[in-house]
């Protein structure tokens, strides 16, 4: 037989009630407003966050070698459009200046 038990005022994030339903693990307890779980951490787990604690970084992380080396370089026709505009704007601004 399941045993439901409702605790008032409990969840860790919003103060809601909790639902502890007992069994299967997966379904218990649950805020039965904002839906928070208690986690449960394996040891083996802990056990590697407590050999990290202190330590700046994780020797075995992947780190990216070069970070921000700009746009790629414009195809053949981009180059063309705006050689074309830079001419188009410079025209115009001599028409307006004899004017």
């Amino acid at each position: 037989m399941n045993e439901e038990m409702i605790e008032l005022d409990a969840c860790q994030r919003c103060g809601g009630a909790i639902i502890d339903y007992g069994t299967p693990i997966a379904d218990s307890p649950m805020c039965i407003t904002c839906g928070w779980r208690k986690v449960s951490v394996p040891a083996d787990v802990l056990a590697e966050v407590q050999a990290h604690l202190g330590k700046t970084f994780m020797e075995d992380r992947y780190t990216h070698k070069q970070i921000g080396t700009g746009k790629p370089p414009l195809s053949g026709w981009e180059r063309e459009k705006r050689r074309r505009e830079r001419v188009r704007k410079e025209e115009e601004e001599q028409q307006l200046a004899a004017s």
